[in-house]
């Protein structure tokens, strides 16, 4: 049996709808309406990359370094792999916060070195948008030689309405295609093989070897994750474990919860979806990667493709679309009828906060999830965990960061009856010492505080939603 399924998974893969057969179970779970999305279950050919990562490196020709903007799939797959290098001039932006637009410019050496890489898949992604009108600012002819956007080709006419028509522009997928969705842009699109080319300092001849031995390894890594979705078909909810050693969680712990939380969550009547990476947690099934492989972009290659064919064949034993995401245009749809007025919150102390969580849970509620619309300090966080190991040690609780968290788990919290999401704002953010007007960072912080009202008034799950002094 487990020769037919992969058989129609791989059947499935490049075609549309209407070529797929009528007995084959993909055909029902693997198209976004009649959109297909399988477009990640083959890699592109040697030949096709070369020859287009060839093309990309006189685009950046002359740039250093590298400042990588995006959201959920977009961006996590590249700090993953960046976590696996020493090399330092590539760079990540994910949030509106000024505060971490300013922990990035501190890292730039030579301005004019600097290339901006805007990812949107749609084109329209609002945040992309306005990160990347934010850093425009800082060039002259607002970095017309700065800028490279990747996005679907579809898409290309869109940002050229929204004031890109000017800058150059790649598609995401090596044959220009759009059958690939953001949670699985990685390890077969550019947005895996351009920050990994220029990790290796653009040796195509190194990225050939790597790209050869993941070949070599596929067959295996497919297998090897169906035989454990076979092992779980029967399992009530889909709360996993990701045991994972040999990569660092920085980056891969958000890339992996969007993989399974968005392919999986809020999909299914009283299944739910929670995961944890890097940990175990009582209840929670285990998924270990064994490979034996030397070179770490191999393995991190082959450990993304394995984890992205598991939720493949897991959803066709629980007979969940696992490439849709149906509920994330929910709280977009709410900001437009928001007023600015609507997100102010007086700032309330975190014990007054940990009392509320107290009065908030119930015999239905396992875990507790904490969205940040802000960029915290590390020693921020660790005191937020320890307060909350302290207070309430039966619930495992997980810590995240908006808008992002938007991007990745929004979907799988909307339906969810089994965590009490915690939404926290901060009563100010930082607006001085910025080489960027006043205005354009108060636009970014109030959009980052709609989004953060909207998510609060459309969950469907139990929630909080405060504004804290800034730390």
């Amino acid at each position: 049996m487990d020769k037919k399924v992969i058989s129609y998974l791989l059947d499935c893969a490049g075609k549309s709808k209407t070529e797929v057969a009528l007995d084959n179970p993909f055909r029902k779970i693997a198209f976004d309406g009649d959109q297909p999305r399988l477009g990640w279950v083959n890699p592109p050919s040697w030949e096709s990359l070369k020859a287009y990562l060839n093309k990309i490196e006189k685009l950046v020709e002359g740039k250093e370094e590298f400042i990588f903007l995006g959201m959920g799939g977009s961006i996590n797959g590249i700090k993953t792999l960046a976590s696996l290098s020493s090399e330092a001039s590539l760079y990540f932006l994910d949030s509106l916060d000024p505060s971490a637009l300013e922990i990035v410019l501190e890292k730039i050496k030579n301005l004019e070195k600097v290339m901006v890489i805007p990812i949107s898949k749609s084109g329209s992604t609002l945040e992309t948008q306005l990160l990347a009108t934010t850093l425009s600012e800082l060039f002259p002819h607002k970095g017309k030689n700065h800028f490279l956007w990747l996005s679907d080709k579809g898409a290309f006419s869109k940002l050229d309405d929204l004031g890109w028509s000017k800058y150059p522009k790649a598609t995401i997928q090596i044959n220009e295609d759009s059958d690939i969705g953001g949670r699985f842009s990685c390890p077969h699109t550019l947005i895996f093989f351009l920050p990994l080319f220029l990790l290796l300092k653009r040796d195509i001849k190194k990225l050939q070897k790597i790209f050869l031995q993941y070949l070599s390894l596929r067959e295996k890594v497919l297998k090897d994750a169906y035989k454990l979705a076979y092992s779980y078909q029967s399992i009530e909810d889909g709360f996993f474990s990701i045991i994972e050693e040999e990569i660092p969680l920085q980056g891969f712990a958000i890339w992996a919860t969007q993989l399974f939380q968005e392919s999986l969550g809020s999909k299914k009547d009283n299944f739910f979806v929670k995961t944890a990476v890097g940990r175990s947690i009582e209840g929670f099934y285990p998924i270990k990667f064994f490979l034996s492989c030397e070179d770490k972009f191999v393995y991190l290659m082959s450990l993304m493709y394995y984890l992205e064919m598991f939720v493949a064949f897991f959803a066709y034993f629980k007979e969940i679309n696992f490439v849709n995401q149906p509920y994330v245009e929910k709280y977009k749809q709410m900001m437009s009828q928001l007023r600015q007025e609507d997100t102010f919150l007086f700032p309330t102390s975190l014990e007054r906060i940990v009392e509320e969580i107290r009065n908030k849970l119930d015999s239905q509620i396992k875990f507790i999830e904490v969205v940040l619309y802000f960029y915290p300090s590390l020693s921020f966080i660790e005191k937020l965990e320890s307060i909350l190991k302290e207070n309430f040690p039966r619930y495992p609780s997980f810590v995240f960061l908006g808008s992002d968290w938007n991007h990745h788990s929004y979907q799988a919290a909307y339906l969810d009856k089994r965590t009490l999401y915690l939404i926290l704002t901060l009563d100010r953010y930082k607006l001085t010492g910025l080489p960027i007007k006043e205005g354009i960072l108060n636009r970014n912080i109030n959009t980052l505080r709609l989004i953060s009202i909207a998510t609060y008034n459309t969950l469907k799950a139990e929630r909080l939603c405060f504004s804290i002094f800034k730390p």
